[in-house]
């Protein structure tokens, strides 16, 4: 598959929600109710709720694209405490297990990398298995649990960090 990183841009935006919603729907398919599904994805990946995510201080946002498809996108927090966040990664449902989340992770950790950021930090539902085993793969390791509303539904969501360090040098040998 021939594939490239790059920075979002405001074109992409549309594309952007597309993704999400069509992997919102599989990941989340067991687990997060239909209706607060719908009012996630209302709140935070329309066009306008998308566009300030592009244009936020502290931010990176990637997508990974073939030609002009976005085939998946994720985007990186400089949090308070000075530490990184990946936000948010989803690639979609027919393009994954090809590198793409990878590719994504590696702009990320380059990014941050640049900023001084030593440290990164991501949130995954608890019943998510094939994300947790993606983030321990490289290097991600437990830093607690605790719980979210998404929409009127309480999630359990595991907390992983890894030193940036860490993380460059198993994307690189992994």
């Amino acid at each position: 598959m021939d594939y490239s990183i790059r920075p979002a841009t405001s074109a992409d935006v549309p594309a952007i929600g597309q993704v999400a919603r069509e992997t919102w729907r599989v990941t989340y398919a067991q687990t997060i109710a239909p209706h607060n599904q719908q009012r996630v994805l209302e709140r935070a990946y329309t066009d306008a709720a998308l566009a300030a995510a592009l244009g936020a201080p502290h931010s990176w946002f990637f997508v990974a694209v073939d030609g002009q498809q976005v085939l998946g996108f994720a985007q990186f927090l400089r949090r308070g405490d000075g530490q990184g966040e990946l936000a948010r990664i989803y690639v979609l449902p027919a393009y994954q297990r090809q590198g793409i989340g990878r590719a994504l992770l590696q702009a990320g950790v380059n990014a941050m990398a640049r900023e001084g950021i030593h440290r990164c930090y991501v949130s995954v539902e608890v019943d998510n298995a094939p994300a947790i085993a993606f983030y321990q793969h490289f290097g991600f390791r437990y830093h607690r649990v605790y719980a979210s509303f998404v929409g009127d539904q309480l999630v359990q969501l595991l907390e992983l960090k890894t030193a940036l360090r860490a993380l460059r040098h198993a994307l690189e040998t992994r």
